[in-house]
């Protein structure tokens, strides 16, 4: 597999900014930018868009984001975003007393709020912790933190888990989770298992099948450097008969022929597109969304996240010797991980003491949190080693 090089001359990023917080929000690429001015240049003057156009661009875009996940196009609907998609498993699960959900500790809230609605209904939320986890374990002085953690959610999963809701690297600092160990350990219990991949889907390799879950939620506009107020989702068979959020006309058979819209009809389009948000058929969102999709699959995720490894690797030891902490390699995602600070440094003081110099990142709890995408090269960590060495001095 070719190496993948620096893509900063197809981004309009200003030379002088070193732009490390794409888990913040991801930069839009030139491409996906001028497909979403051709769109609205279309929609100004409608008499161009046809029937087809409600449809057509949402098939392509379903295709590529069933490449993307190693599945079937009729796997994937189209979401608005992480927590509508999240909400509609919640809500379309029937959950008995005594039954448990296992989340991360401090996931992001989409992943969150929705399962609290089942805590009325005498089921457990089983919250499982990086700390709490090194604290119990005997051996953790001689393991990795990320290997305690995910032998923790393992443990957490019993005969009385129902669910098992959790990220693919972890929001606030990077943290990798073996999918597939917990893949399996969820559907040895019957338990539906959902991945929230938004911070990493397009950049980290996902194989849906292998992962054996039953939802992976992406809202596009972080690591798929996309739009914000479209993603996708795919969906096991689990889920084949289930009612969506949204009764849209969109998603019903027969659509494609407006003049007979009034036919009413009983039965969903195949696949999960009863699942679509209408958003589908914004041109704008839609437009942006395969022009990113097509960038992603161009650049390959095990192909971005080699690069990204590649360009913040020579800095480790550097960063350690200034008393920051980072996680080895295998342990963290290329393209999110955060940085330890020492005791006595308040984070959002140098953040903004970076924001200064034009380096933009993020503080999620007591982490500087760092997010490189192919647009980033290796001067940009070296800008951020520097001046962490003089803010830290």
């Amino acid at each position: 597999m070719e190496p993948l090089t620096c893509r900063k001359a197809e981004f309009s990023i200003d030379p002088g900014v070193t732009y490390l917080n794409a888990a913040y929000m991801g930069p839009l690429s030139i491409a996906t930018q001028n497909a979403g001015i051709a769109a609205l240049r279309q929609r100004a003057f409608p008499t161009g868009i046809v029937p087809n156009d409600f449809f057509a661009p949402a098939e392509r875009v379903r295709a590529l984001c069933g490449q993307l996940m190693s599945c079937s196009p009729e796997s994937i609907a189209f979401i608005p975003n992480a927590a509508n998609a999240i909400s509609l498993v919640a809500g379309s699960l029937e959950l008995k007393p005594g039954q448990n959900i296992v989340l991360l500790h401090e996931q992001f809230p989409s992943n969150v709020y929705p399962w609290w609605a089942w805590k009325k209904h005498g089921v457990e939320l089983r919250t499982v912790g990086a700390v709490d986890a090194m604290r119990g374990s005997e051996v953790a002085g001689s393991k990795r933190r990320t290997a305690v953690w995910n032998q923790a959610v393992l443990d957490a999963i019993d005969t009385n888990t129902a669910v098992v809701a959790i990220e693919s690297a972890h929001w606030t600092d990077g943290t990798l989770f073996d999918l597939e160990a917990i893949g399996r350990a969820a559907k040895a219990v019957g338990a539906v298992f959902l991945i929230d991949a938004t911070q990493t889907a397009g950049a980290l390799p996902l194989d849906f099948h292998a992962i054996n879950a039953d939802a992976v939620v992406v809202h596009a506009y972080k690591s798929m450097l996309c739009n914000y107020g479209l993603g996708f989702m795919a969906l096991s068979e689990r889920f084949a008969n289930t009612k969506p959020l949204e009764q849209s006309w969109l998603m019903r058979r027969g659509s494609e022929n407006f003049a007979r819209l009034v036919d009413y009809q009983e039965k969903y389009a195949a696949g999960m597109r009863r699942f679509d948000t209408s958003l589908r058929a914004n041109p704008i969102l839609i437009h942006m969304l395969e022009a990113s999709l097509e960038q992603l699959l161009d650049w390959q995720a095990p192909r971005i996240q080699r690069y990204l490894y590649g360009i913040v690797n020579p800095y480790v030891e550097v960063l350690r010797s200034l008393g920051v902490d980072i996680a080895d390699e295998q342990d963290r995602a290329g393209n999110i991980f955060g940085l330890g600070l020492p005791d006595h440094v308040d984070p959002q003081m140098l953040k903004q003491r970076l924001v200064e110099q034009q380096i933009h990142v993020s503080v999620r709890g007591k982490v500087l949190r760092i997010a490189p995408h192919v647009y980033n090269d290796e001067a940009d960590i070296g800008r951020l080693a520097e001046q962490l060495n003089i803010c830290l001095a």
